[in-house]
């Protein structure tokens, strides 16, 4: 009876993250939904939800540690197609553990950037600068859905400063430092980080931006995670600054408002579900 319970919880938990970023959003290279089910196994009766940024082998070290028998994770692992499972190889050594401790795994991706309320919408949110005539409204807007969609434009009812832009992205992502790169119509410009008036519109994108970013044409600065060397050079050219806080930092603190707004619900339902954010997880890349 405790086992079957475990299991309704965990499958009350997985319809409601369906429900709140639909796994039909996801792009079609993406790898979402359950990925490891071991649902009819029974597995460990504690009511533990262990959510992450990365599934790592310390990660779920730390996961099993808490006795978790869900672990939600934000990047997918497994992400790739696999004909072996061997403990070579740093992949398949999560998912045998994840398998062996009875832990079913479940990846929301790029669904969760696209849906309504979910990354792209929080990262959105700390570029309206309290001006409530402010839109945020998605780079390519679903038909079924206007307020989904991939990316997100913040358009502003007073301009800012670049500078304003960039303590923004600190202050949102919780970082100390980020890269940025200046449009070439502010290059060579006294003061451009502080000149009034250049920025009505910031374009963000979480993890790896540039595919989306690069539709939106009226934006003067882009924030997202990563961009490669030549993206970069080619947004400089068409007068967009970039503004770089690395792939994870600008997923990773959307979590805590994963949780609170799942927890809302699975309480609602009745159950009794303790979540647990991963310590262990943290963006590989550290400034120094």
């Amino acid at each position: 009876a405790a086992a079957a319970a475990t299991m309704a919880w965990r499958r009350d938990v997985i319809r409601i993250l369906e429900e709140l970023y639909p796994l039909e959003y996801a792009e079609g290279w993406d790898n979402v939904g359950v990925l490891i089910d071991t649902m009819s196994e029974g597995g460990p009766v504690s009511d533990v939800a262990f959510v992450t940024n990365d599934l790592t082998e310390a990660v779920v070290d730390e996961a099993i540690a808490a006795g978790a028998s869900l672990i939600i994770t934000y990047h997918p692992t497994p992400f790739h197609s696999f004909k072996k499972l061997t403990r070579n190889n740093a992949a398949s050594r999560v998912i045998l553990k994840c398998a062996s401790a009875g832990i079913i795994v479940f990846s929301p991706h790029t669904a969760c950037d696209i849906a309504f309320g979910g990354v792209n919408d929080w990262l959105a949110q700390g570029f309206a600068f309290g001006q409530e005539a402010s839109k945020i409204t998605p780079v390519e807007p679903r038909t079924d859905d206007p307020r989904a969609g991939s990316g997100r434009v913040v358009r502003l009812d007073k301009a800012v400063t670049v500078r304003q832009v960039i303590e923004k992205t600190k202050e949102k992502l919780g970082v100390q430092h980020v890269r940025v790169s200046l449009a070439s119509n502010l290059l060579g410009v006294q003061g451009a980080l502080d000149k009034e008036g250049v920025v009505q519109s910031v374009a963000v994108q979480a993890g790896a931006g540039s595919s989306v970013l690069a539709k939106c044409t009226s934006a003067q600065v882009w924030v997202t995670g990563e961009m490669s060397h030549h993206e970069v050079l080619a947004a400089a050219a068409n007068n967009v600054t970039v503004i770089l806080a690395e792939h994870t930092n600008t997923e990773r603190g959307f979590l805590p408002n994963m949780v609170e707004e799942v927890a809302k619900r699975i309480q609602q339902k009745g159950s009794k579900v303790s979540f647990l954010v991963s310590r262990m997880d943290s963006d590989p890349l550290t400034v120094v």
